[in-house]
């Protein structure tokens, strides 16, 4: 299984509305794409960013969703309401025996 955490800094408390509008469809849409387990975008308490988790069979698949039009979208939407880049990190589940 991937794990990936997406942080997003919105610019402001209006960019913050807008980002998790636009992550309604993001989320509805990826949650039917086959070989995703789970995905939730949730909202720091303290400073307002906002982090997608997300579960993946592969990242073979993590690979095709960033090429669907939702996900396309998305960032389009957001590309002006954000601080920064997301801070991205992908994590392999599988890579450690515990």
């Amino acid at each position: 299984m991937i794990l990936v955490l997406a942080k997003a800094i919105p610019k402001d408390e209006d960019a913050c509305k807008k980002i998790v509008e636009f992550a309604q469809d993001l989320i509805e849409n990826t949650k039917k794409e086959e070989g995703n387990i789970d995905y939730n975008l949730y909202s720091n308490t303290g400073d307002g960013t906002l982090l997608f988790v997300e579960q993946w069979e592969s990242v073979e698949i993590l690979g095709s969703h960033l090429q669907t039009d939702h996900f396309i979208r998305f960032g389009d939407n957001i590309k002006d309401l954000v601080a920064a880049d997301l801070i991205i990190d992908v994590f392999d589940a599988n890579a450690v025996d515990l």
